[in-house]
């Protein structure tokens, strides 16, 4: 599965990278223990740091932030996914256990402070795309309010909304029913595409070591003015 870009983007968000990956024939489970020390063990090292107090102050935070707002949504009331874990870190929450993929997933967003999404390619129809939200375009959010997108930049298929910097949508969402998974990195302008394309791969290497199944499709695009 590749993404594509609408090119009407190519003014809007110029510069920006997305790396993507597609692994199929996954078993995801309801925990996984090797993973979840690992994902502890990130913690601990985030927590180390970094502190609220000066967050906003850090050039990729601060980069993610300028990304959230170039995609149309205000980082102050909706953080970017990264953003919204390493703060929950820091306020000695810790994350959330799902299930082995989302885990996974939280575990590389939580590393490489990029947000991330995974989808189930069981209930994707058509292209996968990332475009601009249509007049009164709305979508449920996992778990979460429903948000309205319109005129904001998002992931979608031939249905209709997959997800957005800030939350994945119910219907597209990755459970321990999952077979194959579509994986997308958001990375600010001027990110390395090369460092992009190794954090997919990487991505998708730990989803296959605690889900099983094969990595494909791994590659990353750039908004390109010149198309």
């Amino acid at each position: 599965m590749r993404l594509e870009i609408d090119a009407r983007l190519r003014e809007r968000i110029p510069g920006v990278v997305f790396g993507c990956a597609t692994i199929n024939g996954v078993q995801v489970s309801e925990r996984d223990e090797g993973l979840w020390r690992q994902v502890e063990a990130l913690c601990e090292r985030q927590g180390a740091a970094f502190s609220l107090e000066q967050l906003t102050g850090t050039p990729q935070i601060a980069a993610v932030r300028n990304l959230q707002r170039s995609f149309g949504f205000d980082p102050t009331r909706y953080r970017p996914s990264s953003e919204a874990l390493l703060r929950r870190v820091l306020k000695g929450q810790g994350l959330h256990q799902v299930n082995s993929a989302v885990d996974v997933n939280n575990l590389c967003s939580l590393e490489y402070l990029l947000p991330m999404c995974i989808y189930d390619l069981r209930n994707v129809r058509g292209q996968i795309r990332v475009r601009v939200g249509e007049p009164g375009e709305a979508y449920p959010g996992i778990g979460r309010q429903t948000f309205v997108i319109e005129n904001k930049v998002i992931i979608a298929d031939d249905t209709g909304v997959m997800g957005s910097t800030v939350s994945d949508s119910e219907r597209t969402k990755v459970t321990t029913v999952t077979s194959d998974i579509f994986l997308a990195i958001y990375a600010p302008a001027g990110s390395s595409q090369h460092t992009i394309e190794q954090y997919a791969s990487l991505a998708g290497q730990r989803m296959v070591a605690f889900n099983g199944g094969h990595l494909s499709d791994v590659c990353v695009l750039t908004v390109d003015q010149e198309g």
